[in-house]
């Protein structure tokens, strides 16, 4: 039974140091290549991103614009139709006075 024991530990286990040596530099570069490529990727979302938040920021302004512009028209025609039925009110009690 110890003679398999030792016969078993002679067996070769776990490649030597050395070629772990020559396989990591291999991992490396992947590792290396993976992250250049995620901070490209990083990079592109966040040009992406900036685009879009300048663009939202100008169709924001533009509707803010038109609103403003929708309610000092509102606020005009208001006065005109205001000034209209105070001409109108005038006109009809001309009237009614001259018919009598």
């Amino acid at each position: 039974l110890q003679a398999q024991q030792g016969s078993d530990d002679e067996e070769p286990g776990a490649p030597a140091a050395s070629v772990y040596k020559t396989q990591s530099g291999g991992i490396l570069e992947v590792i290396e290549d993976l992250k250049e490529k995620a901070e490209s990727e990083l990079s592109e979302l966040r040009k992406g991103e900036e685009n879009t938040k300048h663009t939202y920021n100008m169709l924001k302004q533009s509707l803010e614009a038109q609103a403003a512009q929708d309610k000092k028209h509102l606020d005009e025609e208001k006065s005109n139709k205001a000034a209209a039925e105070e001409g109108k009110a005038t006109a009809e009690g001309d009237l009614e006075t001259t018919t009598k």
